[in-house]
């Protein structure tokens, strides 16, 4: 294979994981920046519909 063609590959294929993977980065950025944890909420609520029964 042309190394060329190996670079252009490579490439693509970095390029595909960082697009794949950015949404969940930002979504633990603003889960960082804003400090919210909604499974910990959600699991306050479920603990509190047991308890009421």
């Amino acid at each position: 294979m042309e190394p060329r063609i190996a670079r252009r590959i490579v490439r693509n294929a970095l390029l595909s994981l960082f697009l794949y993977a950015l949404p969940v980065l930002l979504m633990f950025a603003t889960f960082y920046l804003t400090n919210q944890r909604p499974w910990e909420k959600k699991a306050k609520k479920a603990q509190a519909v047991l308890t009421r029964k």
